[in-house]
């Protein structure tokens, strides 16, 4: 009989209910769906099973209700341990108000368990102290928040997949869709190559291959503890094309260039040039979403008169080219070329090219 492994995906209130539901179809998927759709024995791989503070139903943040299989208590380990997505807003604050949640994982992975986590789950494996002096990464949009709440935590902010530990007992996933990469990774794993590329197959996954960075805000949110690079900030909101608005900054601030720079540095978390960059490469992933311009009039327009360079600043920070990341972004270009075009074509059913 082929091997099966039991999987405990936690569902606290906290959870984002579609994560745990897609892990949960997705583990049950394996050695079912392909076999199934070729005529083949259904071999299951995995008995996932949803695990809750009682047996009454969840009712999450968005309003889905889940009714676990069972409880913490009675699941006290399993082959694989899941946390899902938690819609939280500190990872603190989570384990105060859900202890037995951070109990849980802590004691399964005593006895053995693989720990794995999707997206901010990765604070409930922090907060039970098991990403102390390891690697891992989270949402993108939360990378901050986790630094400062586990500063010994080693993040990898670009990464999709992280593994704490040699031997992949801990391993955490980035933004909210890498659950699926995280799935394949698992079933990999314990079922084989073969049965990930099959599952990858039937449920049409993408692999993130590309990280996080091209659909990561690149965070340059104005801070107020220093009024007067705060100023600076706004200022540049608006003259982030200028020539070179880090003179102009300085000359604003009233500092010398080795103060404005140390203060700056200390304000936002990056030294004032690459503050700049930061900007002008964030607006240009606006544009290239939105518009129809060519990359040298966007290059143009968020300040960079020289075009290969500005190709090459914008893999550098988002992880691949200007072209690559508006075909990934294109579906609002898409909608509007559509809307100009379909009531033209004359032929009922006929959708007009996409541009690329």
């Amino acid at each position: 009989m082929t091997k099966q492994f039991k999987v405990s995906i936690a569902v606290p209130a906290d959870v984002e209910p579609s994560v745990a539901v897609g892990l949960f179809d997705a583990f049950w998927a394996a050695g079912v769906l392909w076999n199934r759709i070729m005529g083949e024995r259904e071999q299951p791989r995995f008995v996932p099973e949803l695990v809750g503070l009682s047996h009454d139903p969840v009712t999450t943040g968005t309003g889905v209700r889940l009714v676990p299989d069972c409880t913490f208590a009675e699941r006290p380990a399993a082959d694989i341990i899941v946390v899902p997505t938690v819609l939280i807003a500190s990872g603190r604050q989570f384990g105060r108000e859900n202890p037995a949640v951070i109990n849980w994982v802590r004691q399964a992975h005593e006895a053995g368990s693989h720990i794995v986590s999707a997206c901010t789950g990765s604070f409930v494996l922090a907060e039970a102290g098991l990403l102390d002096d390891r690697d891992a990464t989270t949402h993108w949009a939360f990378v901050n928040l986790l630094r400062s709440e586990y500063p010994r935590t080693r993040i990898h902010a670009d990464r999709v997949l992280v593994s704490a530990t040699g031997d992949g007992r801990i391993v955490t996933s980035g933004g909210a869709a890498s659950w699926m990469d995280l799935v394949l990774y698992v079933v990999g794993k314990f079922a084989g190559p073969e049965e990930a590329m099959r599952l990858a197959k039937v449920q049409m996954y993408d692999w993130h291959h590309n990280g996080q960075n091209p659909y990561s805000r690149l965070t340059t949110r104005p801070q107020i503890s220093d009024r007067q690079i705060h100023v600076c900030q706004e200022w540049l909101a608006d003259h982030y094309r200028d020539t070179d608005p880090v003179v102009e900054m300085i000359r604003q601030s009233g500092l010398s260039r080795r103060t404005f720079g140390r203060r700056f540095q200390t304000a936002t978390g990056h030294a004032p040039l690459e503050y700049v960059q930061r900007v002008r490469i964030e607006e240009a992933k606006q544009l290239l979403e939105t518009e129809c311009h060519s990359v040298e009039q966007i290059a143009a327009e968020v300040g960079y008169s020289d075009a290969v360079s500005f190709r090459r600043l914008f893999k550098r920070m988002v992880g691949e080219t200007p072209a690559a990341y508006r075909r990934r972004q294109s579906v609002s270009v898409a909608a509007r070329a559509i809307s100009r075009v379909a009531p033209h074509t004359g032929q009922a059913g006929m959708a007009p090219a996409i541009p690329t």
